[in-house]
């Protein structure tokens, strides 16, 4: 459950307010609208963790 910065509300990931625009995503707190993170759309994701045998 992310906590927001700007009200300290912390919100369960379902009711988070997301704008979809220049191919990014951005998530907003839905209680102050404050930007909470923004991700890339369309991008493969990285994997850096490695199988060792």
């Amino acid at each position: 459950m992310p906590t927001c910065r700007n009200c300290g509300e912390t919100c369960e990931t379902d009711v988070l307010t997301r704008h979809i625009g220049e191919g990014r995503l951005v998530v907003h707190c839905p209680d102050c609208h404050a930007p909470l993170g923004s991700y890339r759309l369309g991008t493969q994701p990285v994997d850096t963790i490695r199988n060792t045998e």
